[in-house]
């Protein structure tokens, strides 16, 4: 007994040795719906053409989100922009409410307003739609698709879709189409965040240009900041904030004024009276018209 109570002394003594799982721990956060709150700013330039009744013209636009998650699966997000085209204002808000696995899809619910002056008068948007976004790899498909209404358009159905590459974890490449009360038009643009090592790994630059319908056609680029924290722009996009839907409608109004959706029509002038006939009573020799 003597020799068994040294020996498990000696066993006790002994320092504990680590022991490294097989399996990497995935930590709850990692997996969250929305990381933390977070939120970016960007600033936008460029230039619309149209149709021989389009004056093209420059254009600028300020926009913001603020994102926060809302337990483990879920999170909300607020966009809020404001534009100058044509020599007028228009804002936007919209909002977003979802659920999201960071390595695999989102799925939620998505509401906007935007408001301009056309020139047929003040222009108002509402729409409301089911969002969705599927990650594969290195490709993350994102949609919206619902109902637009407003005081100048007819209830109708649209969609708003994007497909996007990145090449590296900070270089995304991405196409996108939609059909709303404008009709067809085409995007396509790239997206870079600049390496943390430069001190700037918060800042992406961006281009993009756009062909629909009725000769419209834009280019445009500007500048992202984002807040919250360090990662690569490929999982900022997927676990932080989703896109930011509500910046399109400006490019849908131009190219419905392109087509002469938001125009007003021209009343067509009446024709003159037939010349004067002397010979009948409403006539005198005087007259050059009855």
């Amino acid at each position: 007994m003597g020799l068994a109570s040294a020996a498990s002394a000696a066993d006790l003594s002994r320092p504990l040795v680590a022991v490294t799982p097989a399996v990497p721990v995935v930590t709850q956060q990692a997996l969250d719906a929305v990381s933390g709150l977070n939120g970016k700013i960007e600033g936008v330039g460029g230039y619309e053409w149209g149709d021989k009744t389009f004056r093209d013209h420059a254009f600028g636009r300020l926009a913001g989100s603020v994102a926060m998650p809302i337990g483990h699966s879920f999170g909300a997000q607020l966009d809020v922009a404001g534009e100058t085209a044509r020599g007028e204002f228009g804002g936007a808000v919209g909002g977003h409410l979802f659920w999201r696995n960071p390595s695999f899809a989102l799925l939620g619910v998505y509401a906007d307003g935007y408001t301009t002056k056309a020139p047929k008068g003040d222009f108002n948007l509402g729409r409301v739609a089911a969002e969705g976004e599927l990650y594969l790899d290195r490709v993350s498909l994102s949609a919206i698709a619902g109902v637009e209404y407003g005081n100048m358009i007819k209830t109708r159905g649209f969609i708003d879709a994007v497909a996007s590459l990145y090449a590296t974890d900070d270089l995304r490449v991405y196409a996108g189409w939609r059909n709303d009360f404008a009709g067809n038009q085409g995007r396509g643009g790239v997206e870079y965040q600049l390496p943390a090592s430069t001190g700037w790994g918060n800042v992406a630059l961006f281009a993009e240009g756009r062909v629909g319908e009725h000769g419209y056609a834009a280019g445009l680029g500007g500048v992202k900041v984002y807040f919250g924290q360090q990662k690569s722009l490929m999982r900022r996009h997927r676990e932080d904030d989703p896109d930011t839907w509500s910046t399109q409608s400006g490019g849908a109004v131009a190219q419905a004024i392109s087509g002469g959706q938001l125009v007003k029509k021209k009343k067509d002038k009446p024709e003159p009276p037939p010349p004067c006939d002397t010979r009948t009573p409403c006539c005198d020799a005087r007259s050059t018209r009855c």
